[in-house]
């Protein structure tokens, strides 16, 4: 599969603005906005609820939610407002009126009576006028009693509605009331018409005793539902908020809308601000890169890489989110981006896409002061950790690390926002996090080192192991080769870490520079010890073809083998377009016509300074092995001779070496040869009969 590197460089126009690195830094600023806005402004997918339909899965809470149930309480109010019982006063003026109701009935009597004689119709209907109320046969049973019989009834009428208007009764009471008061009327002394005349009478101005103080009743009812206490709904986090099949409720609707969860799209206005503090980080991280790192500013590859990470991490998040709003934030692999980021890159972009990350989530809703600090420590902890692998397989060890401090950091966060309850579930969920992290990196590490044609430290350390097949065959198959490999490389690191290079690229790229000679070992003089030269026998353009050729059969080794593309590099460049010259010199002894550009090899001069350092490293040690009565002042200047024509070449033009640079190369090179190829001191041989001569030292020869 072709790296993303290769596959957008089709995508990319061959010339205009956009082709320009400006251009493509704009454009990528540009998707980075658009694909950030996107989880950003589409905060929940529909998630498929409807009051009264049962719930597709289970719902728990993401977090601790604390709300007012305004309509629970607002019930519970008016149940308890309902149980107050109505406040009744007395009224005072109740009994005087019904004796007044009373005496105006029985005066009434009489005068009718009086004027119009007894148990005339004119008396009834005169009567029934003015009490419209009573019953037509209690009317004329008083047109036809006697006076006298009227007069008594009244009296008598008079002290049994005292009596009972004396009473407190209710509306309500009323019948109650009534069914005594005919009781008494049952024992006056007389006959059975003036006793019910009498009841019937005191019964029709009868009136309730207590009256409904409405201001009163209504301030006890608000009184009572003033002391109903708020009902508050609280969901931990993780709780149900609702199975699945059950049947959902408004309850379970507005906590799920009070989590956030449930509405796809904020207000507009909320959304454009998010967008544009998105927007602030994107350009903040930018102009961080411009001003302080400018070598991955210039590289478009590299730029990619903290965006997709950035992205990635986004996009993880939100769908993470979507999918299982409940979820702990301790659980969301944080750290992996950062841990990415400071694999394929370094430290400080690892650093970088932890503040980017943790920026991505709070503006995803993930809330909490403490839980940002705990997600923003985990994720520089990753980094530090991170930074000390020497070996693939110390992802293990990582994952320790990161699991521990995951399980503290959610520990500590969680108690520091006030959730005692949820502290050791947290720290369970982080330590479960900080192991996910680490099992992710180990997967999706050399899937993202392919993608991206990236060349980590990790994979450098593990192709510099002398156990790696390509090298354990080139020490089998080529063991001069492979020394002379060893010491380039030794060279090539000291001096790259003097000028500020990539120690590590430059110890493997010279490791692999000369595999290629496996295939012809013997035509190399370093594998022949001391025997037949096969160049003897051949002639010197040939010999040139041959030496020539292990630089590309070293680069289809390579890429075999799959190499990273830093080392093949190396490889195709660790000659450049240089001279053979021996052959070119023994060539040019002969008589015919010698063209120099068939003596010449055909790679690529060398494009970086670790490709560069390879190569001078290269001849550097072939030259000082050759010298006789090696000294430091002769290496020295060997190491120099042999820069001066790389350089007088224009071997290395496109290396980005400065003369400073150069200076501090040929310095290194000829301080490490001199170490190795000093004189060495002569041993004499033994001396004859050393036991005749040998005596203690505290003895004395004899006379």
């Amino acid at each position: 599969m072709p790296s993303l590197r290769n596959s957008l460089k089709r995508f990319m126009p061959k010339r205009g603005p956009l082709a320009t690195p400006v251009g493509r830094r704009v454009i990528l600023g540009i998707l980075v906005l658009v694909l950030a806005a996107i989880p950003i402004v589409v905060q929940t997918p529909p998630i498929g609820l409807t009051e009264g339909a049962p719930a597709p899965r289970t719902y728990r809470a993401n977090r601790t939610v604390q709300y007012v149930d305004e309509d629970a309480t607002q019930a519970a109010r008016d149940v308890a407002a309902d149980s107050v019982n109505p406040v009744y006063v007395f009224d005072p003026n109740a009994s005087s009126e019904g004796r007044q109701d009373v005496a105006l009935f029985f005066d009434a009597a009489l005068a009718t009576q009086i004027e119009r004689g007894v148990a005339t119709t004119e008396t009834v209907r005169s009567l029934q006028d003015q009490f419209g109320d009573f019953d037509a046969a209690l009317i004329e049973s008083v047109a036809a009693l006697p006076q006298e019989q009227i007069r008594d009834a009244r009296r008598s009428a008079e002290q049994l509605i005292t009596t009972v208007l004396e009473r407190r009764f209710t509306a309500d009471e009323m019948p109650d009331a009534v069914s005594q008061m005919r009781g008494s009327a049952q024992n006056l002394p007389y006959d059975g018409v003036v006793r019910d005349l009498v009841a019937d009478v005191v019964e029709g101005s009868m009136r309730p005793t207590l009256v409904l103080d409405d201001a009163a009743t209504e301030a006890a009812r608000s009184a009572a539902a003033d002391n109903v206490d708020p009902i508050a709904i609280v969901k931990q986090s993780g709780e149900n908020i609702v199975q699945k099949g059950e049947i959902v409720t408004n309850e379970h609707l507005e906590i799920i809308r009070r989590l956030g969860l449930l509405e796809q799209v904020g207000s507009a206005l909320s959304m454009a601000a998010l967008v544009a503090l998105c927007a602030l980080a994107v350009a903040a991280a930018a102009a961080y890169l411009w001003r302080y790192d400018s070598e991955v500013w210039e590289d478009t590859r590299i730029l990619l890489i903290v965006a997709s990470l950035f992205l990635g991490m986004l996009w993880v998040t939100r769908l993470s989110l979507w999918f299982w709003p409940e979820v702990s934030p301790y659980l969301l692999p944080t750290p992996l981006a950062a841990m990415f980021a400071t694999l394929l890159i370094s430290a400080r972009e690892g650093l970088l896409v932890a503040v980017l990350t943790t920026i991505g989530g709070m503006l995803l809703g993930l809330s909490g002061g403490a839980n940002i600090v705990a997600m923003l420590t985990w994720s520089i902890i990753a980094v530090v950790a991170t930074s000390f692998m020497t070996e693939r397989r110390q992802l293990f060890y990582v994952g320790v690390f990161l699991l521990a401090s995951g399980a503290v950091t959610g520990f500590v966060a969680t108690l520091a926002s006030g959730a005692t309850s949820e502290a050791l579930t947290a720290a369970g969920w982080g330590a479960l996090g900080g192991m996910l992290a680490a099992v992710l990196g180990w997967g999706l590490l050399p899937f993202l080192e392919h993608l991206f044609d990236v060349t980590t430290d990790v994979r450098l350390l593990e192709l510099g192991n002398p156990a790696n097949p390509l090298l354990r065959r080139l020490m089998v198959e080529a063991p001069g080769t492979y020394s002379h490999s060893v010491m380039t490389g030794n060279l090539a690191e000291a001096a790259a870490e003097a000028i500020g290079a990539n120690r590590l690229l430059a110890r493997v790229g010279a490791y692999y520079h000369d595999v290629g000679k496996m295939r012809r070992a013997g035509f190399f003089v370093e594998n022949q010890g001391g025997g037949e030269n096969p160049h003897d026998n051949t002639s010197p353009t040939l010999s040139a073809l041959i030496i020539t050729a292990h630089v590309r059969e070293g680069v289809e080794l390579a890429e075999k083998h799959r190499l990273p593309r830093e080392i093949i590099d190396i490889i195709q460049q660790h000659h450049g377009t240089s001279l053979v010259s021996y052959f070119f010199n023994k060539a040019s002894e002969g008589d015919g016509p010698v063209y120099e550009a068939d003596f010449r090899y055909d790679g690529q001069k060398p494009q970086s300074r670790e490709a560069a350092l390879v190569m001078l490293a290269d001849s550097s040690e072939a030259a000082v092995r050759a010298i006789k009565k090696p000294s430091q002042a002769r290496i020295e200047a060997g190491v120099r001779r042999i820069v001066d024509a790389k350089v007088a070449d224009g071997q290395l033009d496109d290396a980005d070496l400065t003369l400073a640079d150069i200076e501090r190369i040929i310095k290194t090179y000829a301080k490490m040869l001199a170490s190795v190829y000093h004189p060495r001191i002569e041993y004499p041989d033994a001396v004859p009969r050393r036991s005749e001569h040998a005596r203690p030292h505290h003895e004395s020869p004899r006379s």
